[in-house]
């Protein structure tokens, strides 16, 4: 059975800069801009899964407290106050990913 070495991971091949042969230390920097891209990618990525599982669970009240209504005009209350809130979530969430964004661009400085 053939198995992987626990040692030296992607991220530490990147640290190092092994295998890039450009000059005045580039390499390094290279590795250092693809390890901070490849981070604010996960981050995104764990953001963005939280956020759907939310909304999923948001829309899927809804739809029951819909289904549960008696009349067109709690029906419509219910996705009045579905659709105010899938906006303020969307634009919170865009604001959490930017910052996100930020925060890499500016080689993690910002706070979380």
């Amino acid at each position: 059975m053939t198995t992987m070495p626990k040692s030296a991971g992607t991220s530490d091949t990147l640290r190092s800069g092994a295998g890039l042969a450009l000059p005045d230390g580039g390499g390094r920097a290279l590795a250092s801009a693809a390890e901070a891209w490849f981070s604010a990618t996960a981050e995104c990525q764990r953001e963005m899964i939280g956020f759907v599982s939310m909304r999923l669970e948001k829309d899927g009240e809804a739809m029951r407290d819909m289904a549960a209504c008696k009349n067109v005009a709690d029906v419509a209350a219910i996705q009045s106050r579905w659709l105010t809130e899938t906006l303020h979530d969307y634009n919170a969430e865009m604001g959490k990913l930017m910052a996100i964004c930020a925060k890499s661009a500016n080689g993690g400085a910002m706070a979380r």
